[in-house]
């Protein structure tokens, strides 16, 4: 089948690279293949330390349970290692209010048979000793780790190069639509046809899709120096390791598209990791970089399956984590048939009156 995917952030290329796979014609429009948030994002696999419930979690699961093999078939065609860390998230509290709010979750995650390790404030200083005196306890979620973000896309376009798939840059401005089918897609260069169509248009669906998707600027930062084995995650901030350096993220600014990192940004995210890990003070600063989240009003993915088309859009903080199920939506479709109940449960219908 030839298919053109829209979108060249985590979500298109991941769909892109399945779809190639099984042997399908695929093209792939972008802008700019570095433009998406895909790029800034901190990496992390963490469902349960950010308190997903309902769709949500289960949807967060079923990708996590896909990962691993993920990782291993990309590296495989890209032939490139990629940094994927699974020794769990320290999911922290930095006072009772946030403590509260993480055990009232415990509950439905044993319910549900989630692996995780409650630490009292004892036990977590004496297995975590670079760890701030003033935390009140903390729950290691086992089974959460973390992708590196930049080596995950440089596999992916590696992969797609290997695969043969043609990755063609233009603006899609127009959508032409007959009887509930895509005829085609229109950009400056030139118009666009196909047998299936793929919409992953991130924090630009707006303006292409008529979608409720809008940016949720986000600033990270990037150090080195200290020597981490898993994610430390709190309200104050997010450090996440890497293979050579570490990130911490990341702030989350109603600012529209605009692209400028702030002195106020990289404050805040400084600051709270050193309240986290008193000797982050004395990390190396590498960089700030910005990224766009593509937020919905309730901040779950918009997934629609039409005739001859699909969108994959609004994965909003979650994209590297729903990356792999989000291709298998459309794989199982394109290849069996199959329709999932996710293109259900996350309609856009559910903005309409």
């Amino acid at each position: 089948m030839n298919i053109l995917i829209i979108g060249s952030g985590v979500i298109g290329l991941s769909t892109a690279f399945e779809l190639a796979l099984a042997g399908h014609r695929v093209r792939v429009i972008t802008r700019n293949y570095e433009e998406g948030t895909s790029w800034v994002a901190g990496g992390m696999l963490a469902p349960y330390s950010e308190g997903l419930e309902g769709d949500l979690l289960e949807f967060s699961r079923e990708s996590l349970s896909l990962y691993s093999d993920f990782i291993d078939r990309l590296s495989d065609v890209a032939r490139l290692s990629i940094y994927f860390n699974r020794n769990g998230i320290l999911r922290l509290a930095v006072d009772q209010e946030e403590l509260s709010l993480i055990e009232k979750k415990l509950s439905l995650y044993a319910r549900l048979g989630i692996s995780f390790q409650k630490l009292e404030v004892e036990e977590l200083f004496k297995r975590e000793p670079l760890l701030s005196k003033t935390l009140m306890g903390g729950v290691l979620f086992e089974e959460e780790g973390n992708v590196d973000a930049e080596k995950l896309m440089d596999a992916l376009l590696f992969a797609c190069e290997n695969l043969k798939i043609k990755i063609l840059i233009d603006d899609i401005t127009e959508v032409e639509l007959k009887d509930g089918r895509v005829e085609s897609v229109k950009g400056y260069r030139e118009t666009y046809r196909a047998d299936f169509y793929v919409f992953a248009t991130g924090s630009w669906s707006r303006q292409l899709l008529k979608l409720p998707v809008f940016p949720v600027k986000g600033q990270i930062l990037k150090v080195k120096g200290l020597e981490l084995d898993k994610v430390y995650y709190s309200k104050l901030a997010y450090i996440i390791p890497k293979e050579n350096h570490i990130l911490i993220g990341a702030t989350s600014e109603d600012a529209g598209f605009d692209r400028r990192p702030t002195l106020g940004g990289v404050k805040s995210l400084a600051e709270g990791s050193i309240k986290v890990i008193p000797s982050m003070e004395g990390a190396e600063f590498l960089s700030v970089k910005v990224g766009f989240r593509p937020a919905t009003p309730d901040e779950k993915p918009i997934l629609k399956l039409g005739e001859n088309f699909a969108y994959l859009v609004g994965h909003y903080r979650n994209g590297i984590l729903w990356a792999p199920i989000s291709a298998k939506l459309i794989l199982d479709f394109v290849e069996r048939g199959v329709v999932s109940p996710y293109f259900d449960k996350f309609s856009d219908g559910r903005f309409k009156t």
